[in-house]
């Protein structure tokens, strides 16, 4: 929940349009180097009964908050993520899978929880995840494969469950494939200010992709998807409130001088500043601004997406890429994703990069606003940064030492600007040994 339904929110970040949004999979070590395919699944089948490889990892994000975004809340967070990945070819016709991971979390939202006494440990959360998968090729061209994952944290609990079948055509430069993952998700209901007295409620969520890989020309690959999910049950983020104010005594707006000052009092920016623990006391709040009250948004939600890529060679040591996602959503949210990439060989066979630049842009759910007044309150409402409009620009370069034929060192970093203030920052580094 301190990611914003972090096991769900992981996994649609790619398939949805989020993945700006998130912070970095436990996939962040598999991105394909200037001489890879994107064809993943097709490789993963060059291999001989009794080899695999093995990942050791250590992700990062952090995310500041400037307070260009919601006004009420420190939306700030730290998230540290070691994981271990692996695949092993039982035989020539069946391979499995897996990841194991572990997240340490700290963030504004724990410490405020910490403050009203109600949640041991809430200076870091906790986060583990593990999954499962396997794949059988039944023919040459054609495989099937499924997936288990489970997940837990402190106030939150997911299973997924998915399949996949994939066929290759036109002597294999065409595969056809179509994803199935549903997802159970138990959310213990802990709002902002650490009340429990809502028990439990549940999240369900079905989501079906189809990919179209091509290779077009030697040199020159590409791949096409589409995208739909359905989510119905428990939606909101428990601990996010929303703030009906006093029409006489509005809020905190960056764009307008606050009201406080025409009344002869302390600014906003004066009292909050002075003592940021303001915004974590419920009392203080009623007192200045207005009212606080839970997070409303629809039980369902829909979404849907298109997205693609090409890539193409310009010489042995250099490939070039570019790819992009349309995505829209029953919430009202659109947003468009365009990501160039450039993949250089620097030293041939020993050291490669990987540049990319990211645009993203999209708008504000209907039910959000920066400012929700007593005297019409409406059904839903949200003040999550997540769900307004904003834009970002982000980018990344990626190091691979190949220190030999088995083994290769992977190093990376990304660096995300908001137009809302909630700056991002990525890391990772991992080792890959391949037998």
């Amino acid at each position: 929940m301190l990611l914003k339904n972090r096991p769900l929110a992981l996994f649609l970040a790619v398939l949805a349009g989020f993945t700006i949004l998130a912070p970095r999979t436990v996939f962040a070590w598999q991105d394909q180097n200037a001489e890879e395919t994107l064809d993943d699944e097709n490789r993963s089948f060059s291999a001989e009964a009794g080899h695999g490889s093995v990942t050791f990892g250590l992700n990062y994000y952090r995310n500041s908050d400037h307070g260009d975004g919601n006004p009420f809340l420190d939306e700030a967070l730290t998230d540290f993520e070691p994981v271990i990945i692996f695949d092993y070819n039982v035989t020539d016709r069946f391979s499995i899978n897996g990841d194991i991971s572990y997240d340490y979390v700290s963030s504004a939202s724990l410490e405020r929880l910490e403050n009203f006494g109600d949640q041991t440990g809430a200076t870091g959360d906790y986060y583990y995840g593990a999954g499962l998968g396997g794949t059988y090729k039944l023919e040459p061209d054609l495989r099937i494969g499924g997936n288990l994952s489970f997940s837990t944290e402190y106030d939150y609990d997911s299973i997924g469950l998915g399949g996949f079948v994939a066929r290759d055509l036109n002597n294999k430069n065409t595969t056809l494939k179509l994803n199935l993952n549903a997802f159970q998700d138990t959310i213990d209901i802990i709002r902002w200010n650490g009340e429990q007295q809502e028990g439990t409620d549940d999240r369900t969520t079905l989501s079906l992709t189809g990919n179209w890989y091509q290779i077009i020309t030697p040199s020159t690959h590409s791949e096409l998807g589409i995208s739909a999910t359905h989510q119905s049950g428990f939606l909101e983020t428990a601990y996010n409130f929303a703030v009906l104010e006093h029409p006489q005594h509005p809020g905190p707006d960056h764009d307008h001088p606050p009201s406080f000052r025409e009344l002869g009092g302390p600014s906003w920016e004066e009292r909050w500043l002075e003592d940021r623990s303001l915004q974590d006391d419920r009392l203080a709040i009623d007192d200045i601004f207005g009212a606080i009250y839970p997070e409303v948004l629809p039980d369902t939600r829909t979404r849907g997406s298109i997205f693609g890529r090409v890539r193409t060679s310009l010489s042995p040591a250099t490939a070039i890429e570019i790819g992009g996602r349309l995505y829209a959503d029953s919430w009202g949210i659109s947003s468009v994703t365009i990501e160039p990439r450039l993949y250089q060989w620097l030293i041939e066979d020993r050291l490669s990069a990987r540049l990319r630049y990211r645009f993203y842009a999209q708008t504000a759910a209907d039910d959000y606003s920066a400012h929700f007044y007593m005297e019409d309150p409406p059904e839903f409402m949200t003040q999550d940064s997540d769900l307004g409009d904003f834009t970002a620009n982000g980018a990344g370069i990626k190091f691979s030492w190949y220190f030999s034929e088995t083994l290769r060192f992977d190093v990376s970093s990304d660096y995300i600007l908001r137009s809302d203030g909630i700056d991002q920052v990525l890391g990772a580094a991992g080792f890959n040994w391949s037998f």
